[in-house]
C-alpha cells in the first residue's frame, strides 16, 4: 500500500509524495505554493501534512535567547544518574508569531519588552532548585518548556499579543525540548 502524503518544505513549496513502505524514500515533486491548509485526497487516511523548521506559520516570528542555570533530580529508575543531584545551564529560544503586524509599528512586539519578559520569567528559576518549586515533578527539558510558555504568555497577554508561541529550551548544542500553543 501506498501512502501519500503533502510536504510543505521551508514555506516555500508543496510537494506531493507517495511512499511505499517496502520501497524507502519516497518521490517527491512540487505542487506548487505552500498552503497552509491540508485537505483529504483518499478514502485511504487521505493528506498528511509534514511541518519543518519547527513549524510552518504564515505571518511574522520574533525570537529572542536567554540562559538560566538550575539544579534538580528526577525520580524513577529510567533517568539513570540524572535521579542524583545535578546542574543544569538552559538556552532559552523564544518565537512568537502572528498572522499581522501591529498597526502602524510594524512589529510583532517590542523587542525590548519580549527580553525583559523573558528575563522576568527566567528569573523565577535561575539558581534556583527545581526539586523545591515543582515537588514531586519530574521537571525534564519538556516539562519547564511548558512551564516558560505559560509564564510569558500570561505577560504577552496583557500587552495585546495575539499569535502563537514556540519556547526551545537547549540541554546541549545537540539536545532540546520545546513547546508550541496560542498565547
Amino acid at each position: 500500500a501506498m501512502l501519500r502524503t503533502s510536504l510543505v518544505i521551508l514555506g516555500l513549496l508543496t510537494a506531493h509524495a507517495a511512499v511505499s513502505p517496502s520501497l524507502g524514500a519516497p518521490s517527491v515533486r512540487p505542487l506548487g505554493p505552500a498552503s497552509s491548509k491540508c485537505s483529504d485526497v483518499g478514502a485511504r487516511g487521505g493528506l498528511q501534512c509534514l511541518r519543518l523548521r519547527g513549524g510552518h506559520h504564515e505571518g511574522y516570528t520574533l525570537g529572542v535567547r536567554d540562559s538560566i542555570m538550575i539544579a534538580h533530580s528526577f525520580n524513577g529508575p529510567e533517568f539513570g544518574p540524572a535521579q542524583g543531584m545535578h546542574g543544569a545551564t538552559y538556552t532559552v529560544d523564544l518565537e512568537v508569531s502572528v498572522e499581522k503586524l501591529a498597526d502602524k509599528l510594524n512589529w510583532v512586539v517590542d523587542i525590548g519588552v519580549l527580553l525583559g519578559i523573558l528575563k522576568e520569567v527566567l528569573g523565577k528559576y535561575n539558581y534556583k532548585n527545581l526539586n523545591e518549586m515543582f515537588p514531586g515533578e519530574n521537571t525534564t527539558t519538556e516539562f519547564m518548556s511548558k512551564k516558560i510558555h505559560e509564564g510569558v504568555a500570561e505577560a504577552l497577554k496583557k500587552h495585546g499579543v495575539v499569535g502563537t508561541m514556540n519556547v526551545k529550551l537547549w540541554e546541549s548544542h545537540n539536545a532540546w525540548a520545546s513547546y508550541n500553543d496560542k498565547i
